[in-house]
């Protein structure tokens, strides 16, 4: 955990290689105990061109993501290293993608399970101070709670083991549960929670309702343990920690001892029977066989331990149906604000708008006991907006923006529904202020300069679209748009 971030290291690996669905050639160069990353799309020369790498993300184990700052915003870099291949490639996510993808921003929400002391810029979705984290990788505090405090003589340290069980399993969670959608709770966030709380006052986890499904997101294992026989029969004596030690991982070599070790702390005390007996003494590598790797399927490259912890595993995750039903992990019955929010979430991704109707008639049942929630108001008038019916979208988004003036998605929506109505210029003040929580929102860009345009602001609207592809250099619009400017 501690090797999850931090500057770039002097031992990054120079490399080069060509995404086939974008045509573009991707050089990393080493330069002064930094790197740069070089792309250029051969035959096209609006693209070319150098972005300084600033961190990386990732212990290595099975490979690095890096991230370069733009004007204080962070980004996810295109390219990633794949340790268990020993090579560059491009990252996850953007595999099927025909332009560069330049403007994926780093929220602090992903950032805070990479790094210690996150320092994100209220008011905006990717700005940080700088440095944006002050403790590479995740810090003593993530688990054992700040320690100004405790420095001062006030409140003494968190020990996780010492909790209440949903307490201690909140710890680990805050990183290791991200299910298939996570929800904000009203005025919160996970880089509010802190050692010692309970996780879903801040952040509520949906996962499919199936338990014989596997999540595959790489980061879901507390998911898959739920799901196993051993969690299922030990309860709460059983925890993350009942296997992993925090402060110390066991070599390859060591591995398999010490995990068998821990398998049969607790299968030695259930009196096994004969055949067990002999099966313990025959096989030595009990994690080898239970809890084999399985190939990750939203990650190339990776492979991911399979924590269902099962009596006959399969050495692939499990494919879940697009339409499967959302419940609250870890809850008798899911909250319904949350679950609303998950399905408009979901209903987003590719394969999974078949929700729609859901979240549509999940927000519309909570609206009434949300009235001021921008979340929540900012997603049904997507919805509204998405059936045509701009009046009620119009007035959702204006209420958001009441609540939330910084709300980036009601902003540029907004945007959009006050140009087509003529209202020109309120939607640019919208796109501007937009613009100024994500520089990196290239579609809001080309429609700020297409208005500045047409009210005759001809290098005003320029400049913005130089920004726009500084910011996301094969933004195939704003490049058109600027050539017909010349």
């Amino acid at each position: 955990m501690a090797r999850t971030s931090g500057q770039i290291a002097e031992t990054l690996e120079a490399g080069s290689f060509t995404q086939k669905s974008s045509g573009i050639q991707y050089r990393i160069i080493k330069n002064h105990g930094g790197a740069s990353l070089a792309y250029e799309r051969p035959g096209d020369t609006d693209l070319q061109g150098f972005q300084k790498l600033n961190y990386f993300i990732g212990s290595g184990k099975r490979g690095h993501s890096y991230l370069f700052s733009i004007d204080g915003f962070l980004y996810e870099s295109p390219v990633s290293y794949y340790s268990r291949d020993k090579r560059w490639d491009i990252s996850p996510g953007f595999e099927s993608r025909r332009e560069m993808p330049f403007n994926r921003p780093i929220q602090p929400s992903c950032l805070y399970c990479h790094a210690g002391q996150v320092k994100p810029i209220n008011g905006t979705q990717n700005g940080y101070e700088s440095p944006p984290f002050g403790q590479a990788g995740v810090a003593c505090e993530q688990c054992h709670g700040p320690g100004g405090e405790h420095v001062k003589g006030g409140a003494p340290m968190i020990n996780p083991i010492r909790l209440a069980p949903p307490l201690r399993d909140s710890i680990c969670e805050q990183c290791h549960l991200s299910g298939e959608s996570r929800v904000n709770q009203p005025g919160r966030n996970l880089v509010m929670f802190r050692p010692g709380d309970l996780l879903s006052e801040y952040v509520l986890s949906f996962v499919y309702e199936s338990k014989t499904e596997y999540s595959s997101r790489a980061i879901s294992h507390v998911e898959a343990m739920s799901q196993s026989h051993c969690k299922r029969r030990s309860g709460d004596s059983m925890s993350c920690m009942s296997c992993h030690d925090p402060h110390w991982v066991p070599s390859m070599e060591e591995a398999p001892a010490y995990f068998r070790g821990k398998c049969l702390a607790c299968h030695l005390k259930q009196e096994p029977s004969k055949g067990l007996k002999r099966h313990f003494a025959k096989y030595s590598d009990c994690r080898g066989c239970h809890m084999p790797k399985i190939s990750v399927l939203t990650i190339r490259h990776t492979a991911l331990t399979d924590h269902r912890i099962l009596r006959k595993p399969s050495h692939r995750a499990e494919k879940t149906e697009p339409d499967a039903k959302l419940v609250q992990f870890g809850a008798k019955e899911s909250d319904q604000r949350g679950l609303a929010l998950a399905y408009a979430e979901m209903a987003l991704q590719p394969g999974h708008t078949s929700y729609a109707d859901e979240a549509f008639r999940l927000l519309s049942e909570v609206l009434p006991r949300y009235p001021n929630d921008a979340e929540v108001l900012t997603r049904l008038g997507f919805f509204h907006q998405s059936k045509g019916d701009l009046d009620r979208a119009t007035a959702l988004y204006e209420s958001a923006l009441l609540n939330e003036s910084h709300s980036t998605v009601a902003l540029v929506n907004l945007g959009v529904i006050y140009a087509r109505r003529n209202r020109v210029d309120e939607a640019i003040v919208l796109w501007k202020k937009a613009l100024d929580t994500n520089p990196g929102l290239t579609e809001a860009g080309v429609n700020l300069a297409q208005a500045v345009w047409a009210k005759g602001g001809k290098q005003e609207a320029r400049q913005v679209l130089r920004k726009v592809l500084r910011f996301n250099p094969d933004f195939g619009p704003a490049k058109e748009l600027l050539h017909e400017m010349r």
